[in-house]
């Protein structure tokens, strides 16, 4: 029957499901980050020993045929703190990407345009990969939930400076960090072990205050859908990609933050780009690893979809059909 553990694992969170050869599955957990430029050492190795004790709560096989692993993190610690819990046969390494790619579409190829705490956008085939974006929080990540995080932030000191908008977002963020003075924010950000977590975690502020009308919040979310598809219409450009390729895989949780980035998003690049479609993903990256063992099995791509949608429905995220 056999037994597996696959990862997604990135700035905000680390994410574990157990699961046999069937596709039932075992066990789930979900922790803090282990991406090492936005959370420390110490928080890292204390998160994959949180994940991994809620994976492992019922049932501690005696071994684990293979652990999958994908997104952004310290995958040494993963892999060491995993192996100190069980005998483990076989470690295999996903790069976010095709991580993506897999867990989002049941695809080796294709264009993947990312948005979670980073941002970047991926070609990927069996003859080249292209990336744009990758730089991190301090030098890029344009549209990402950091961004869209930093730039609300932003707008609310300049309304409480005298010279912002008033934004909906100032409210929002008082009572969500149950502030008692807005100087706390210095606090809270700055204080904290992984502070552009933190600032990434107002993204879904963000889309609250948009669901409301806040122009201001609304603006950042337009803008944050124009700067990826900026990154795309570059990585279109530089791959040379003919227009029956651009089939976009959309994955990261700014996506979910309220429709008006993605609809920004496709807006623009159909401008230039009539056929392009972008497909909000099918599952969580943490399906990843399932997704590659049934194709590496040869299973047919619908047949294998079908299967993970009736045994992971709490990882699915297709709410809505492609646009």
């Amino acid at each position: 029957m056999g037994c597996y553990i696959s990862f997604d694992g990135g700035g905000s969170k680390l994410n574990g499901m157990m699961f046999d050869g069937e596709l039932r599955l075992l066990g789930a957990g979900r922790s803090g980050g282990i991406n090492l430029t936005q959370t420390s050492l110490e928080d890292c190795r204390a998160n994959v020993r949180d994940c991994l004790d809620q994976v492992l709560a019922s049932h501690e096989p005696e071994m684990v045929d293979v652990v999958f692993y994908t997104g952004v993190g310290n995958f040494q610690l993963l892999c060491e703190e995993t192996g100190r819990r069980v005998h483990v046969a076989q470690y295999v390494g996903t790069d976010e990407a095709l991580g993506g790619l897999l867990a989002g579409a049941l695809k080796r190829e294709g264009v993947l345009a990312l948005a979670g705490t980073g941002s970047d956008v991926f070609f990927i085939s069996p003859e080249k990969r292209l990336v744009v974006g990758a730089w991190g929080p301090i030098l890029g990540d344009d549209g990402s939930g950091t961004w869209i995080g930093q730039q609300a932030m932003r707008a609310v000191v300049r309304q409480i400076n005298g010279w912002g908008q008033e934004t909906l977002l100032l409210p929002i963020l008082r009572e969500a960090w149950h502030l008692k003075n807005d100087w706390q924010m210095v606090e809270i950000v700055h204080h904290s072990p992984a502070p552009f977590r933190q600032v990434a975690s107002v993204t879904p502020l963000v889309g609250q205050a948009a669901a409301q009308g806040d122009p201001v919040a609304l603006d950042i979310l337009r803008q944050a859908g124009h700067l990826m598809a900026v990154q795309t219409e570059t990585l279109i450009r530089r791959a040379g990609l003919g227009e029956d390729q651009l089939d976009v895989t959309l994955c990261g949780g700014a996506w979910k933050s309220h429709p008006v980035m993605y609809e920004s998003y496709v807006e623009e690049l159909r401008g230039a780009h009539p056929a392009l479609t972008a497909r909000r993903p099918l599952f969580e990256h943490v399906c990843a690893g399932p997704a590659r063992m049934l194709l590496e099995r040869g299973m047919d791509r619908e047949e294998a979809i079908r299967l993970m949608k009736a045994r992971f429905c709490q990882y699915r995220v297709d709410t809505a059909d492609e646009t």
